[in-house]
């Protein structure tokens, strides 16, 4: 086989053909007023303003635009009732590598999410996508046949948006447009080294990672100067390095999770050789309090480590915060001996924006929270945030002359241009508009709810969430088709921005053509996901409610 550097002229030669038949690149090609492009900082600061996005629902979906004088509502601080424990007999569980709930990632692309549903690929168009036809040649012959970068990438676009207008079952807001940020993607931005000490490397955005920290640190009721965070590369990282602190702080403590937890929180147990217990869970998704309590009255003799979480993968539900907190009080664990980190990779990001639910803050004895940035917010590539008491963090902090800084987070060279793309995302929504984004996913949710529902399937939706829960579809044709994901015999919706009525009206129609010409998803076993949904203590039905009159016999 001939070396791939006696084909290095041949191939720069197609290059230089190929740019000059394309001209400029598309991607940077946009359309800019005038008075933009020439404008002072007085005057850019004024069109961007003008410019500024205040959420990112589809335009059909969205109500009039409130005028800006208007403030959002202070959000009421309400504790929510403890739902009633169901006496469970299951067992508490050591770790094992089973325990927690994958949650696969999605390729997308933003373009065209909110509108319509984009026709299929042509055989041909997927045929260019083949592994034959994206291979990557290392011999003069072997580009014999193999299609040109440009047709195989414009196959590729057609591809993400088809799947982008078909997207149900990953929690990712495909609604955004970051096309004033394209002129940064020529830069190698790295954060390399700890967000608040800068390194040597002089490419890099911290003043914007900074200001993103600072947004949630707020939103979090975190005091100024008492925090520390990064921005990640996913919600993922998030968990690991807040049990990493968990793990700093008490060295010999006890990781305690609900099964239904996020397959990392569980990874990280073993990354770290921590141990840990999987509590079981009520039918609606919250770890169940009773065990919990017992579990760690088992194991007095060691520090409490507790994830709690802020909406479950599958279900979306919500760890009550303060009935965890008042068991440890009952129990008589003493703050120094505890340790709470808080998983909150969608949910945690809504819930300051619903009104009347629990807060979920720093002014209550928590430790760290980790929150995905490119779920609710949106944004081209995944990254997270994690924010953690400040004196945590000084455990495991170790200075690198290599990079004048300091070494504080799990990666090393860190993605500049996440910490850029939410920096942009929170600046052009603002409050108001990510309020606007959380309310059309709850109500949306509810519609799609009502919808399965009224079709006669099992159909459930947690209080606290926008993951609608429903009876696996028995056709997997479908299932793919709409990207589901899936539980044994349960699947899932995640109500998003880029989800519309239009969107679920089809996906409920072909809902009902699967159950009337495969039949309806029968439960796996005796305990399966399916079987808990049809507990009471979701409340009504999970059909249709019945409720009768005040003085009627139940």
């Amino acid at each position: 086989m001939r070396s791939v550097l006696h084909s290095a002229s041949r191939v720069a030669a197609r290059a230089a053909r190929r740019s000059a038949s394309l001209g400029a690149p598309s991607l940077a090609r946009r359309t800019i007023p005038a008075a933009a492009t020439n404008a002072t900082p007085a005057t850019s600061f004024a069109y961007a303003a003008a410019h500024r996005f205040k959420s990112s629902l589809p335009l059909s979906d969205e109500e009039p635009e409130t005028p800006p004088s208007e403030e959002p509502e202070t959000l009421a601080e309400h504790e929510a009732e403890p739902h009633l424990d169901n006496n469970t007999s299951d067992t508490i569980e050591d770790y094992t590598s089973k325990a927690g709930t994958p949650s696969p990632w999605a390729v997308f692309d933003a373009w065209g999410a909110g509108e319509g549903i984009v026709d299929p690929l042509t055989a041909e168009e997927e045929a260019k996508l083949s592994p034959e036809m994206v291979k990557i040649p290392t011999d003069e012959g072997d580009w014999s046949g193999v299609p040109d970068e440009s047709e195989i990438l414009k196959s590729y676009d057609k591809l993400l948006k088809r799947k982008s207008s078909v997207h149900f079952g990953y929690p990712y807001n495909l609604m955004y447009n970051h096309e004033e940020l394209y002129e940064f993607m020529k830069y190698s931005i790295n954060n390399l080294g700890d967000p608040y000490i800068t390194s040597n490397y002089g490419v890099h955005s911290r003043q914007f990672e900074c200001a993103v920290i600072d947004f949630f640190a707020d939103l979090w009721k975190m005091p100024k100067d008492s925090y520390w965070g990064y921005v990640t590369t996913c919600g993922t990282e998030g968990n690991l390095h807040g049990i990493l602190l968990a793990r700093e702080c008490h060295p010999d403590g006890i990781l305690y999770s609900s099964r239904e937890t996020h397959y990392s929180v569980f990874k990280a147990a073993r990354y770290y050789r921590m141990d840990a217990k999987a509590i079981p869970t009520l039918p609606m998704g919250e770890i169940d309090y009773d065990a919990l309590a017992s579990e760690i009255a088992k194991n007095r003799d060691r520090p409490v480590i507790i994830n709690v979480n802020i909406g479950t993968t599958v279900k979306g539900a919500v760890d009550n915060l303060d009935r965890i907190l008042r068991i440890l009080k009952t129990l008589g664990i003493p703050r120094e001996r505890y340790h709470i980190h808080c998983d909150g990779a969608l949910f945690a990001m809504m819930m300051p924006f619903v009104d009347f639910a629990p807060e979920v803050s720093f002014r209550k004895p928590i430790d760290s929270i980790a929150v995905s940035g490119h779920k609710m917010l949106g944004c081209p590539m995944p990254c997270g945030v994690t924010i953690s008491r400040k004196e945590h963090v000084k455990k495991v902090e170790q200075r690198i002359d290599y990079l004048n800084s300091v070494d504080t987070t799990i990666m090393g060279s860190r993605n500049g241009q996440a910490a850029l793309y939410l920096w942009y995302s929170l600046r052009k929504k603002g409050i108001a508009g990510i309020k606007r984004d959380v309310v059309h996913c709850m109500e949306t949710a509810q519609y799609l709810r009502d919808k399965i529902t009224d079709a006669g399937l099992t159909c459930r939706l947690n209080d606290l969430s926008s993951t609608v829960v429903l009876e696996r579809p028995v056709d997997d044709a479908l299932i793919k088709r709409w990207q589901l994901a899936c539980e044994e015999d349960i699947a899932h919706v995640v109500v998003m921005p880029n989800v519309t009525k239009v969107k679920i009206d089809k996906f409920v129609e072909e809902l009902v053509e699967c159950k009337e010409t495969h039949g309806r998803m029968k439960p796996a076993r005796a305990e399966s996901p399916l079987v808990k949904l049809q507990s009471t203590s979701w409340g009504g039905s999970y059909v249709a409610p019945s409720v009768g009159d005040f003085k009627e016999d139940f």
